[in-house]
């Protein structure tokens, strides 16, 4: 067997899954016998869902048993599969492909897959699956299932499931298939494909998107006449490609552990979709590892200056991020061995390009304004006079209109919108990942000096808390991708201490009963947010949708031919792909626009918009179904977003326009003027004879 692989035992310790898996299933086991009422009811209805749970329960159970009491009679019933797997030769790998498929499709794209969405039974199918692996991935007959072995199993099972959970929206489908999906798909057409609107060709179009993200994702409107299909192929691809193409690169170094950076960017692949992050700072941290694999100077420096620019162009917050991950590159080179001549050879060249960058993008004085205007808010003026008003006024002019909206504490602990809560979402992403750290401490894995210890922790904390406030602004919080920056950082340390002696550690497997239990928990932490995040694919057919897709195109015609105007709120995709006549493009009332500054309680801006309702000035309005119920945070998903959109749009617009149609199956509605007029005084949260600037 070759060397690396990660199927291969370098000790004579073998074991069955040892404790840390006996502990998991026990527990899986004990929450189904909780739920064993449900099953026997399912049973005594004859239910197939029932009788598969049962199936799987009773061979789980009956297997911890077996294992727990005769380890020796469990191998020897694997020796059967084994001497199939091994006549099978090459053949064993196609269905190795197979099994790995196998669970994303029931669970995510089969007719039965709703079936599968308790998070409980997601997990006991995930072990099985895992196992199966595991005993595929075994070399030999007699060979025993060790540690390694369903390590690889699970590991490689979890990121096929993460992969193929991304491209559940793949589909022709003409309507949005999540809150904001269909006016993304417009935001994006808008670089490279604005001719398909009816708008001033000397006008820019404003869109609520960074330009990093538009072109991005925009480069597929460079294909001619390209369908909704192919666009939302590409969404996903770069959901997926690029979080295993940094992952794998990041842990090609050093040489000698190079056979094992296929599993470490497996893992990384898993790590990152805790979040999960956007892809252009993944191609940031890609610029900046490759930057410093080796390139010299002359090629690195523009390349990681390039790397800092492109994500300070996308989020300015993203300025810092470059800069703080070479310099803990740098940092866990140089301070290895106080090696300063290494931290002179490179750190000026590497952490030089990113400031570099950061300049030349000139997104430094928002960041600055930005850091002054929240000590102003948050830690009392320190400025004081005209000064702090400037300061202030600075950071709104900059992108800063996030800071006037309200940050909401309650999603740091568990709440509706986010289960978990971000503390503890925060210890499970990162707790796994810590305990490594401090195993391969404890094997001599890594060494840094002191102060390179206290650097890189600080680094670590400035992004952590960075990304926590921003994740508690309003309108945040539903996961961990406002940690982008943090959890990036979290892997460079880890490839930093894989670089010094953890992937050699990794690659010998000479692992004690506690680091194979950290090495579990490093592939089923990921899982946690990967099972949170992935819902079976939910396409409605044909009958459901082309009803209203006809009603909204009779309504556009109509309209056309009334001679006013369209406005789509929502749903713009129709206008992009064509599926509704062209109309004159209303670009300033889009719904992701509308609703940032609900969330900033901007009167001035709705003052305009509610002028517009107020005078009729569309003869129809496309938007999601409105309704006015305010909920509460600790009932409702989104609770505190949700009043506010009520507050500032929905009650408004329906007091000065009626539902024409409504489809909910689909997320729209068609609203038309009201015919009998309405005294809407009290149902305006700002005066509409209030200012308000042109957007």
């Amino acid at each position: 067997m070759k060397r690396g692989s990660l199927m291969t035992s370098s000790s004579s310790k073998t074991a069955l899954l040892f404790r840390w898996l006996v502990v998991f299933c026990a527990a899986v086991l004990l929450w189904m016998a909780a739920q064993a009422w449900r099953v026997a009811e399912g049973l005594r209805h004859h239910t197939p869902m029932a009788f598969a749970k049962a199936i799987l329960i009773m061979a789980d159970a009956g297997l911890v048993l077996l294992w727990a009491g005769a380890p020796q009679r469990w191998q020897a019933l694997l020796a059967f599969p084994w001497r199939i797997f091994r006549k099978l030769g090459r053949l064993r790998w196609i269905l190795l492909v197979g099994w790995l498929l196998a669970l994303p499709y029931l669970v995510l794209y089969s007719p039965y897959a709703a079936k599968f969405e308790s998070p409980w039974v997601r997990w006991l199918l995930y072990f099985n699956f895992a196992l199966g692996a595991a005993l595929l991935l075994s070399r030999r007959e007699g060979a025993r299932l060790t540690t390694a072995h369903f390590i690889a199993g699970a590991l490689l099972t979890a990121a096929v499931f993460a992969f193929s959970a991304a491209y559940t929206h793949v589909s022709s489908y003409p309507f949005r298939l999540s809150w904001s999906e269909g006016n993304r798909l417009w935001d994006y057409s808008l670089m490279f494909a604005r001719e398909r609107y009816l708008y001033p060709p000397n006008r820019p179009i404003p869109a609520h998107i960074d330009p990093g993200r538009q072109f991005l994702w925009g480069l597929i409107y460079l294909v001619p006449h390209v369908s909704i299909f192919w666009v939302r192929l590409w969404n996903a691809f770069l959901f997926t490609a690029p979080y295993l193409l940094f992952a794998w690169v990041a842990f090609l170094k050093p040489r000698s552990t190079r056979a094992w950076a296929f599993w470490a960017g497996l893992w990384g692949f898993l790590f990152l979709n805790q979040g999960p992050i956007y892809t252009p700072l993944l191609l940031s941290a890609l610029g900046v590892a490759l930057a410093e694999m080796g390139a010299p100077w002359w090629l690195g420096l523009p390349l990681v200056a390039g790397a800092t620019y492109y994500a300070a162009l996308t989020r300015y917050t993203w300025t810092v991020a470059p800069p703080l991950w070479a310099a803990i590159l740098v940092l866990g080179e140089a301070g290895r061995q106080s090696d300063w001549r290494s931290l002179r050879k490179k750190g000026w060249w590497l952490v030089g390009g990113a400031l570099l960058g950061a300049v030349l993008s000139g997104r430094i004085p928002s960041l600055v304004a930005t850091a002054f205007h929240l000590a102003e808010k948050y830690l009392g003026k320190i400025m004081g006079g005209a000064s702090g008003a400037s300061v202030a006024a600075a950071a709104a002019n900059s992108g800063g209109l996030s800071l006037k909206q309200p940050l909401l504490w309650n999603r740091l602990w568990p709440n509706p919108t986010f289960a978990p809560g971000i503390v503890l979402g925060v210890i499970i992403a990162v707790g796994p990942v810590v305990l490594l750290w401090w195993v391969w401490r404890r094997e001599r894995a890594w060494a840094l000096q002191p102060w390179a210890q206290m650097a890189i922790g600080a680094i670590l904390a400035a992004l952590l808390a960075v990304g926590i406030v921003i994740s508690l602004k309003i309108g945040g919080g539903s996961n961990l991708h406002n940690l982008d920056m943090f959890l990036v950082a979290v892997l460079f340390v880890t490839v930093v201490f894989w670089r010094q002696g953890g992937g050699k550690w990794l690659q010998a497997k000479q692992w004690s009963p506690w680091a194979e239990g950290v090495l579990l928990a490093l592939v089923l932490a990921p899982m946690y947010f990967v099972f949170l995040q992935a819902h079976p694919r939910d396409i409605p057919p044909e009958k459901v949708w082309k009803p209203a897709l006809e009603a909204v195109q009779a309504a556009v015609r109509q309209a056309q031919e009334q001679g006013g105007e369209v406005l789509f709120i929502d749903q713009r995709q129709l206008l992009t792909f064509g599926y509704v006549p062209q109309v004159p493009l209303i670009p300033e009332y889009e719904k992701k626009y509308m609703m940032d500054q609900a969330m900033a309680n901007n009167g001035r801006y709705f003052a305009r918009y509610y002028q517009d309702l107020a005078r009729h000035r569309f003869a129809l309005i496309v938007t999601e179904p409105l309704v006015v119920h305010n909920k509460s945070e600790k009932e409702a998903n989104f609770a505190s977003e949700n009043n506010a959109w009520v507050q500032w749009v929905s009650a408004p617009t329906l007091c000065y326009y009626e539902p024409l149609a409504t489809f909910k199956k689909v997320n729209l509605q068609l609203l038309v003027p009201r015919k009998e007029p309405t005294d809407c005084t009290e149902v305006l949260p700002v005066s509409i004879s209030a200012t308000s600037p042109a957007p």
